[in-house]
Order: structure tokens, then C-alpha cells, then sequence
């Protein structure tokens, strides 16, 4: 009995000092990134800033599930139990996206029903809508979010609000169920997520259907739209409560191969505006002369652009430490309820 007592203290003492280093090391390790790792507004990709870029428009995308539910809910409509929120080693209000992300799908495998911490009640026009919105964030001519649910009903629509409480039924010029389309995009059976169909693009008269029936596409321009399911962009469990939405956004391609009943409306700038518009792309492209430094530094630690999209190592690091940070911490809650309940009896 006395070796199990011994063992036990032992046991607890090393992972108490194991815990106490660890949060001391993050202390030192948040307080150098914090500057270097900007929240939602300065570091995450527009809709000004995706033009027809699949990739930007996947960022985007993402960027709208941060700003969702890290940035709103997480930071203001959460109320974590006080063993979780006490062992916390940064401020929720203020930690980077990067050290949160992880903390939900922990927070899910660790047993905590976050239906019942976090109130997910809110409208999606709270934060896509808000004053706090800049201009270009969520809308900018033909690039708009939009949110679904698994029924096709259209729960935001950044380009066209009466259609918000609706369900997306329409067949486009090529015999595709849009809504079926989305859905399954957002489910998997399109891997990488982009979904090809015609639509209409907002920023052109050309594509408009003459008299659209309430089942047809409302024009035929080439979309590409990026779909994603917001408890597989963040990894949580599906017991979990999250909910299940679908979040997008689409672009409308110059150039390629359009699929059966989609056109490309160009809508270019003449090509000698355009060679002149290519110039600072092509110089950019060259060496840093002396005294520069090179893009790839400049961005990681001012965040110029976007840190999350560039894919650095040290982006790599901060995840992998953030992620070891909270399963010590999640390990900690476990460990203590566990000795909590023998000493009761259970």
C-alpha cells in the first residue's frame, strides 16, 4: 500500500512539474510570437484580395470560419468550466487564431460538450455584416461568402440578403443540382472541395438568364466555388455538438476550359493596360537587391500578406507546440479528475 501511495505522489508530482514547465515555456514562447502572429483582421485573406486565385479563395473561406467561430464565439460567447479556463496559459481575447484553433477538437476529444459551453445561436450577418466589417473583407464585386446548411437552406448571402431563409433549388445550364453540388463538395465526395457549375456573376450583365424560373441557375458564367464544413476545417468530433453548416465562396474564371453550359465573360482590361499592370509582378519576382531582405523574412515577422496561407516553418512550429501545450493541459483536467473521483468513491 505504501509503495502504490508513493508511486501515485511521484506520479502526480512529475506531471505537476512537467505542467508547471511547460507553462512557463509557453509564457516566453506566446509572448515572442504575439508579435509576430496578427488575430483576424490583419493577417487573414479578403474577398479584395482573392480575385480568381483558387487558393486565395480557399484562405478566404477559411478565413470566415475563423473569424466565426474563433474570433466570435470562442472569444466572446464561450463560458469554459473554471478547472479548463483556470489552466489557460494565454488570454482568450487576445491570443493569435493559431494558438486557439487546436484547443476546440482537444476540447471535443477531452469530453467537453461544446453546444453547452458555447452559444452557436448567433446569425452569421453578426459577424459578416457587423460595423466591425471592413470594406472588401467579405464582399468585393464578384467574390461574396455564403453559408448552408446540409438542406440547401441559405442561412447568409453576402452578394443578395432576400435570399437568406431560403432553400437553393436551381439547375444550371450544363443539368447540375447546384445545392447537390455544394453539398457534396463540403461533404467529401470532392476531395479538395471546389465545385464547378454555372452561375451569375455579379459583375456582369452578359450572363444573365432573360426570364430564370424559380429552378434555373441565374445565369451561365463558369463558377468555381470553394466549400467547406467548418467541424472538418477545425477537426472536431461529430459527437462533439458542434454544428454542421457549409461555408463558401465562389470565382468566376478568365481563362480555361468551362464545363458543359458555362461561358467565360472576360470583362478585361485592354492588353496594353494589362502588360503594364504585369511589371511590378514580373520585378517582384527578381532576387532582393543589397540591403533588401527577402520576402519570405519580411512576411514572417511582420505577417505582410498572410502568415497562415504562407505555410512557414514557423507557422509548423507553432502549431506543433501549441498542440503539445493543450494535450499537457487537457492531460493535467484528466489526470486531476480522475483523483478526484477515487477519493469520492467512484
Amino acid at each position: 500500500m505504501r509503495i502504490l501511495m508513493r508511486n501515485t505522489v511521484f506520479k502526480t508530482a512529475a506531471l505537476a512539474g512537467l505542467f508547471l514547465c511547460i507553462i512557463v515555456l509557453a509564457g516566453a514562447f506566446l509572448g515572442i510570437t504575439a508579435s509576430v502572429h496578427a488575430t483576424h483582421n490583419e493577417d487573414f485573406i479578403h474577398a479584395e484580395d482573392v480575385g480568381t486565385d483558387q487558393e486565395k479563395l480557399k484562405q478566404f473561406v477559411e478565413a470566415a470560419i475563423d473569424a466565426y467561430y474563433i474570433d466570435f464565439i470562442f472569444r466572446e460567447h464561450c463560458t469554459f468550466p473554471p478547472e479548463i479556463s483556470s489552466l489557460f496559459p494565454f488570454d482568450p481575447a487576445t491570443a493569435p487564431v493559431t494558438t486557439i484553433r487546436p484547443l476546440i477538437p482537444l476540447g471535443a476529444q477531452f469530453g467537453l460538450n461544446l453546444a453547452e459551453i458555447c452559444d452557436y445561436t448567433y446569425p452569421f450577418e453578426d459577424v459578416f455584416r457587423s460595423e466591425d466589417a471592413e470594406d472588401g473583407e467579405w464582399k468585393s464585386d464578384s467574390i461574396y461568402l455564403f453559408v448552408m446548411d446540409d438542406q440547401g437552406t441559405l442561412l447568409f448571402h453576402g452578394d443578395d440578403p432576400s435570399v437568406e431563409n431560403t432553400v437553393l433549388v436551381a439547375q444550371d445550364k450544363g443539368g447540375r443540382d447546384v445545392a447537390d453540388e455544394l453539398i457534396k463538395g463540403a461533404r467529401g465526395a470532392d476531395e479538395d472541395g471546389f465545385v464547378h457549375y454555372c452561375w451569375d456573376d455579379p459583375a456582369t450583365d452578359e450572363d444573365d438568364e432573360p426570364n430564370p424560373d424559380s429552378m434555373t441557375a441565374p445565369g451561365d458564367s463558369w463558377k468555381i466555388s470553394y466549400v467547406a464544413d467548418p467541424s472538418v476545417y477545425l477537426e472536431v468530433p461529430p459527437d462533439s455538438g458542434f454544428p454542421s453548416f457549409i461555408f463558401g465562396s465562389g470565382i468566376y474564371p478568365k481563362t480555361g476550359t468551362p464545363p458543359d453550359g458555362c461561358k467565360i465573360y472576360d470583362g478585361m482590361e485592354p492588353m496594353e493596360e494589362m502588360d503594364d499592370m504585369q511589371e511590378p509582378v514580373e520585378e517582384s519576382m527578381d532576387e532582393p537587391g543589397e540591403g533588401e531582405m527577402p520576402n519570405d523574412i519580411v512576411d514572417s515577422v511582420s505577417g505582410g500578406g498572410c502568415t497562415i496561407a504562407s505555410g512557414s516553418d514557423g507557422t509548423s512550429q507553432s502549431t506543433a507546440f501549441n498542440l503539445l501545450l493543450l494535450s499537457a493541459l487537457f492531460l493535467s483536467i484528466s489526470f486531476r479528475r480522475r483523483a478526484t473521483d477515487k477519493r469520492n468513491g467512484a
